[in-house]
């Protein structure tokens, strides 16, 4: 987007801007396909089955994030147990902002950590109990125990 190609009122002002671009009958094997793009643009590919979607979604080998629109609970399981992404929304998109999962991306995608959501934690903590006798005294492992001699006579006032 420049000042001689504006979107909208907005031409970019200093920045670097892409206007967004839909790409009709993407085969697999083209450069759009099969590299994974963080930009606005989307590439549209056509398919007969849900194992051929399957198959075209895995391809590439990246495994960030994956959506499905569907009304069929059915698909959704399909889609996710078939699907190599570490993440899988159905009926939303995929923004990303799951802060609180484990989650790292799986194949040519993402870094290969999961280290964000709680269970990070566990990686960098080193749990330790300590008890500590303020008795003076050398203790057993067991711990001495005294003889308590009960005052029968004490009542509460």
């Amino acid at each position: 987007m420049t000042k001689d190609n504006p979107r909208d009122g907005f031409d970019g002002g200093d920045g670097l801007y892409y206007h967004p671009v839909v790409v009709d009958g993407v085969r697999p094997g083209d450069r759009l396909f099969m590299e994974e793009t963080f930009g606005p643009i989307v590439g549209v590919t056509a398919f007969s089955t849900m194992e051929e979607a399957l198959d075209l979604a895995n391809l590439p080998g990246y495994g960030l994030s994956s959506s499905i629109y569907t009304t069929n609970p059915q698909h959704a399981f399909r889609f996710r147990e078939g699907i190599s992404a570490g993440m899988v929304s159905v009926n939303n998109s995929t923004s990303g902002a799951e802060a609180h999962l484990p989650f790292g991306g799986n194949g040519k995608s993402g870094n290969g950590s999961r280290q964000s959501g709680m269970w990070v934690l566990d990686q960098f903590t080193r749990w330790q109990a300590m008890n500590w006798d303020h008795s003076g005294r050398l203790q057993k492992a067991q711990m001495d125990v005294a003889d308590i001699v009960p005052d029968l006579d004490f009542r509460l006032a």
